[in-house]
């Protein structure tokens, strides 16, 4: 079963996926909700804001990047695939 991913889920996740605390998991969503994800300079105002917000290197922005893109594209692939299926 395919569960629409709300905002407290998509920041457990993250957490559950980066093992950080959930603080900085907030700030890491805020950074993408507050940033249009799809355009060829996307990834480099994302990693700035990370570096910028949590004060951490450009390996590591780049890292929390691939994969919070990660979790954004597997949510909208199960979508794709099943998008009528009832949500628990």
């Amino acid at each position: 079963m395919v569960k629409k991913m709300n905002k407290r889920q998509f920041i457990n996740k993250i957490h559950d996926e980066l093992k950080l605390d959930l603080g900085k998991c907030e700030i890491i969503n805020s950074t993408f909700e507050d940033t249009f994800i799809f355009g060829k300079e996307s990834k480099n105002i994302i990693c700035g804001n990370l570096i910028e917000k949590l004060n951490i290197d450009i390996e590591e922005a780049n890292d929390i990047y691939e994969k919070v893109m990660n979790i954004i594209n597997t949510a909208i692939k199960d979508k794709i695939k099943h998008p009528f299926r009832k949500v628990d």
